[in-house]
């Protein structure tokens, strides 16, 4: 291995791995929630999973333009103008915090949504329950991915490991409280599995704006970064002038971060439609998903970290005119992201039945055995196509990085339409439609992903974007 290759992997990795793990423990955390849920009632587990995948399919949006800050603050901290980093993630609350009404109403008519879906009374009331109960949460979430954008987008990721640490604990311990009611609560089932993830997410907005009250001081450290004195007083502002409506940048934020945002909402739209498919063949192929699913999330998220830091770094870099050392980035972030996913395709495709095992714990086993034999396929599927997740988030994160989010969401938007639309009508045409041939599907979708992404990214139009306004000329 040449030295240049381990000085870049070392970056990449000193960037990558807290964010990794950051969103690793967010993984953990919807798989003790499902677990926990599983082990209270299959339904309950289920209806966890069909309202979650919804509430995220709706808040991604706003949370995939409110987290866009994270390039915004890695080009202006490289470009030396810490000031402005600050004023984008300040714009990036103000459209957070507009999202509130809106979570409100559609949280006043769940149980209505989840009828029209299809659903049966019951598990329709389970499902709107825990989406009500959850929207708190999630409000904080998308208010504080302006936040994670800052942190993120400066380098320090260390603090939003730490903080998702103290979440993941603190959830863990209130779901077995809330949802088996122990300590005195009542048995709150899927209604405590809500409660106790919307404190914990509650949580980590307090500790984030907590800690970045101090960047908002503007002391001689600005959003993590030491600048030039000089550079310092002529960006000075109160906090009068940080804290305000500023129109052209907030425009600039939608402008890149609106399609980084529908990109998702739109993959978000594609496999919520493939799991309501699902969801309609029978509840033991539902359940099998829903676990499936669980275990998918701990090969997947970190990529997200993974892709993300990769992002960061190509800001950073094309900021800066380094566009080899950018493109070097993107290929370090490519090895450890395969890397990483060949640990899950030895695990799931070698020792599918040790990992199953993991659900068997405190779970009737008659339910458990039931289910067995529709599992072990589906963890085939995941060791399958998960190499192919690592390519197409990391090249995801590197165009995003550049700002090159209105192909993204090109991409996103025919990957999935193609995928989801041919599904359906080759299910009509052939009579298919079961189980396995929608996580077919799936698959198929997360390779074209991968091919249209790395051929983006190898077709070079990204090397000449740019996220930033050129600086005003004294």
């Amino acid at each position: 291995m040449s030295s240049n290759l381990r000085k870049d992997l070392a970056e990449v990795l000193s960037t990558a791995w807290p964010l990794m793990l950051a969103t690793g423990l967010f993984s953990v955390t919807l798989f003790v929630d499902r677990m926990l849920l599983f082990q209270f009632s299959a339904s309950s587990a289920g209806a966890a999973m069909g309202a979650g995948t919804i509430l995220w399919t709706i808040n991604c949006l706003p949370i995939g333009v409110c987290g866009y800050t994270n390039t915004f603050v890695a080009q202006y901290l490289s470009a030396k103008r810490p000031t402005r980093a600050l004023q984008v993630v300040w714009q990036g609350i103000l459209l957070a915090l507009c999202m509130g009404p809106l979570l409100l109403i559609i949280g006043w008519n769940a149980e209505t949504l989840f009828a029209a879906i299809g659903h049966s009374e019951e598990l329709a009331r389970q499902e709107a329950e825990y989406f009500v109960w959850l929207i708190p949460g999630t409000w904080a979430t998308i208010i504080a991915s302006a936040l994670v954008g800052l942190f993120s987008g400066s380098g320090r990721s260390m603090i939003l490991l730490y903080t998702d640490m103290i979440v993941t604990v603190s959830n863990a311990a209130l779901d077995y409280i809330l949802i088996f009611g122990l300590l005195g609560f009542p048995r709150l089932g899927v209604r405590g599995a809500a409660i106790a993830s919307s404190i914990a997410l509650i949580l980590k907005l307090l500790i984030l704006a907590y800690v970045a009250r101090k960047d908002f001081q503007l002391n001689n450290k600005v959003a993590g970064v030491y600048v030039d004195p000089e550079s310092l007083s002529s960006n000075r502002a109160s906090m009068s002038e940080l804290l305000k409506w500023d129109f052209p940048l907030m425009r600039r934020l939608i402008h890149f971060g609106l399609p980084a945002g529908i990109s998702v909402f739109a993959e978000a739209v594609c496999f919520t439609t493939i799991m309501m498919i699902v969801g309609r063949i029978g509840v033991a192929e539902l359940d099998a998903t829903t676990l499936a699913l669980g275990v998918n999330l701990l090969a997947f998220i970190p990529l997200v970290g993974l892709g993300t830091a990769v992002g960061i770094l190509v800001a950073k870099y094309l900021v800066r005119e380094q566009v080899k050392i950018a493109k070097r980035m993107v290929f370090s972030g490519l090895l450890i992201g395969i890397a990483y996913s060949m640990i899950f395709v030895v695990l799931y495709g070698g020792f599918p039945d040790w990992i199953i095992t993991v659900y068997a714990f405190d779970t009737e086993p008659e339910r458990f055995e039931a289910m067995r034999p529709l599992l072990r396929p589906l963890l085939y599927f995941i060791a399958g196509y998960c190499v192919f997740d690592a390519f197409q988030t990391v090249f995801v994160g590197a165009l995003k990085g550049a700002g090159d989010t209105q192909f993204v969401l090109g991409g996103h938007i025919f990957a999935g339409a193609f995928t989801v639309i041919g599904g359906v009508l080759v299910s009509r045409w052939t009579g298919l439609g079961g189980l396995y041939y929608w996580w077919s599907v799936i698959a198929v979708w997360v390779v074209m992903l991968a091919v249209i992404f790395t051929a983006r990214y190898l077709h070079g139009g990204w090397q000449t974007k740019r996220v930033i306004e050129p600086p005003i000329a004294d």
